[in-house]
C-alpha cells in the first residue's frame, strides 16, 4: 500500500459508510416523527399515489355521512311530528265520543275540538329541521347522499296538513254526503264525482281509463281540485272500480264507508255535499259521522309514519355501512403506509450505535496520514 498525503482512502470509505448510516438514520426518525413509514411520494411513489387516492375515498365518504346524518335528523324530525299528531287525533276522538253523549254542551266539545286541530297545524309547521320540512305537503322530496358517485336515496314528501286528513274546518254537526247505487249503475269514461265542502272548496273525482288525460279543470288557486280515478271498464267489476274511486277520496282526507245495500257515505270534518254524473248513482245528504272522519285521519297519519319510519331505518343501515366502508379504508390505509415504531424503535438504537462507531473509524482514519512524519525523522 503506498502512502500519500494527498488521498486517505480509508478516510474516504469511512466518510461514505457514516453518511449512509445517517441518511438511514434520518429516515428512521422521519417515520417515529410521522408514524408513517410512506410520508411522500420519493418513500415508496406507487403506495403513495395508492394512498392518496383511499384517501381521497376516505374523506368522500365521510362526506357522505354527514349528509346521511342530516337525512337522519331531517326524517327524525319528520317522524316526530307525526306521531304527535296521531296522539293529537286520539285526544280529539275522546272530545267526538263524548259528543254523543247526552246533556254534554256541544259548543265547548267544539271548541275544544278547534283548539286540537290548531294544535296539528301548529305541529306541521314547527316539524322543520335546517329548513326542511317533510309533512307539510310542499311536495318538495329529500334526496340524500348516500354513496359515492353522487347516489342518493329519496325519502317521499308526506303531507300531515288538516286539509289532507280531512280535518279543516273540523264540525261535530257537519253532514255527510252519500251515493246510492241501484241495479243501473255503470262506471264511464270522464265520469265525475264532484264533492263540495262547506268552506267552498271542490274535489272532482274523474273517472280514467289507464293513460287518458282528464277532461276537468283545475284550478287549486281557487280551491278547485281534480282527482285521477283510474280503472278499467273492460276487466273491472263494478264493486272494484267503487273501492278504486272509495280508495283515492280516502287519500285526500275523505272518510268514504261502502255499506252492503248499496249507499256510499262520503263524510268530511266538514259538511260535504256530492254531485255525480254516474250512471244509476243517487246524490244524498245524512248525518256526518266524525269518528269515520278520525278514523281515516288516523289512518293516513299511520301510512305517514309507516313510510318516514321505514326511510330512518334506510338511512340507518346505510350509515352504518358507510362508517364499516370508512373503517376499512382506513384499516387498509395504515397497513400501507404506517410505520411499525418498534422496528424504528430498535433500528433506530442500531442506527445510533453504528453511527458513533462510524465517527470513530472516520477519527482513526484522519489520523492515518499523520504516521507518514516518522518516516522522516
Amino acid at each position: 500500500m503506498a502512502f500519500s498525503v494527498n488521498t486517505n482512502v480509508t478516510a474516504m470509505a469511512a466518510l461514505r459508510t457514516l453518511s449512509l448510516t445517517q441518511n438511514s438514520l434520518n429516515t428512521v426518525q422521519r417515520q417515529i416523527e410521522t408514524g408513517l413509514k410512506v410520508a411522500e411520494a420519493k418513500d415508496d411513489p406507487s403506495t403513495f399515489t395508492i394512498a392518496q387516492g383511499m384517501r381521497g375515498d376516505v374523506g368522500s365518504l365521510k362526506a357522505i355521512q354527514e349528509g346521511l346524518s342530516f337525512g337522519q335528523a331531517t326524517v327524525n324530525m319528520a317522524n316526530a311530528g307525526a306521531l304527535q299528531i296521531s296522539e293529537v287525533l286520539i285526544d280529539l276522538n275522546k272530545k267526538v265520543t263524548q259528543a254523543f253523549n247526552d246533556g254534554l254542551d256541544v259548543t265547548i266539545l267544539q271548541e275544544e275540538a278547534d283548539a286540537l286541530v290548531e294544535q296539528i297545524t301548529s305541529i306541521v309547521n314547527t316539524s322543520i329541521f335546517n329548513g326542511v320540512n317533510l309533512i307539510d305537503g310542499s311536495g318538495t322530496d329529500l334526496e340524500v347522499l348516500s354513496a359515492l358517485g353522487g347516489v342518493t336515496q329519496t325519502v317521499a314528501a308526506q303531507d300531515a296538513t288538516v286539509a289532507s286528513l280531512g280535518l279543516s274546518n273540523f264540525d261535530l254537526s257537519g253532514q255527510a254526503a252519500t251515493l246510492t247505487l241501484d241495479n243501473t249503475f255503470s262506471v264511464s269514461e270522464d265520469d265525475t264525482i264532484t264533492l263540495t265542502l262547506a268552506s267552498g272548496d271542490v274535489h272532482i273525482f274523474e273517472i280514467t281509463e289507464d293513460g287518458n288525460p282528464l277532461t276537468s279543470s283545475v284550478d287549486e288557486a281557487n280551491g278547485i281540485y281534480v282527482h285521477a280515478v283510474t280503472v278499467d271498464t273492460a276487466t273491472q267489476s263494478n264493486n272494484q272500480m267503487v273501492g278504486i274511486m272509495a280508495n283515492v277520496m280516502r287519500q285526500e282526507g275523505f272518510a268514504v264507508t261502502i255499506e252492503e245495500d248499496g249507499v256510499v257515505e262520503i263524510a268530511h270534518g266538514e259538511t260535504v255535499t256530492v254531485a255525480t254524473t254516474l250512471t244509476g248513482a243517487t246524490a244524498g245528504v245524512i248525518a256526518g259521522d266524525p269518528i269515520s272522519v278520525l278514523d281515516n285521519a288516523e289512518t293516513l297519519v299511520g301510512q305517514i309514519m309507516t313510510t318516514l319510519g321505514t326511510a330512518a331505518n334506510r338511512l340507518d343501515t346505510q350509515s352504518e355501512f358507510t362508517q364499516l366502508l370508512v373503517d376499512k379504508l382506513q384499516e387498509g390505509l395504515g397497513i400501507l403506509v404506517d410505520a411499525n415504531l418498534a422496528e424504528a424503535s430498535a433500528e433506530l438504537q442500531a442506527l445510533q450505535t453504528k453511527e458513533q462507531l462510524g465517527i470513530q473509524s472516520l477519527s482513526i482514519a484522519n489520523a492515518r496520514p499523520q504516521s507518514i512524519l516518522s518516516l522522516f525523522q
